[in-house]
């Protein structure tokens, strides 16, 4: 059996992982500062609904037919969602400030990455008419959201 979309929406399920880890542990570290204390639960609370988001989405997409994604092109994104996992950590933040670029720039840099995916998944122009990429355009959307109200807060 091959690789497909499901794939990759546990990769993206271990990635919001990794990220809400981040954003609890910043915010036991810096409780001292109340403001990051709370943004973090703040974010890490989003990023749980993103989880329960990839899990509805993963229950929806193993009910339908899914296109198998070609081994070249999964290996590709698989090396590109590895190798963003290992540049996600938490940085020293010592305010505000910092804290709010540090959780843009991560929630724009997983958008660009799910971006960059759908980008290598296409083919051809037949491939915008794929679950796999209608699925990626839903994960893209979701991310967006996340990233509009991150650049309300930091404006």
């Amino acid at each position: 059996m091959g690789y497909n979309v499901i794939d990759l929406i546990n990769k993206s399920i271990n990635i919001a992982i990794r990220k809400k880890d981040i954003y609890e542990s910043i915010g036991q570290i810096k409780c001292d500062i109340p403001f990051i204390e709370t943004m973090s639960k703040v974010l890490a609370k989003e990023i749980s609904n993103s989880i329960n988001y990839y899990e509805e989405l993963k229950s929806a997409v193993s009910e339908s037919n899914t296109e198998e994604i070609d081994f070249y092109i999964y290996d590709k994104m698989s090396f590109l969602i590895d190798e963003f996992n290992k540049k996600i950590c938490a940085t020293d933040i010592n305010n505000i400030k910092e804290y709010l670029k540090f959780s843009l720039n991560l929630e724009r840099d997983a958008k660009s990455l799910l971006m960059d995916i759908q980008g290598r998944f296409l083919r051809d122009a037949s491939d915008i008419n794929t679950k796999t990429y209608k699925t990626l355009s839903d994960m893209i959307i979701n991310k967006e959201k996340l990233v509009t109200s991150l650049e309300k807060i930091v404006k």
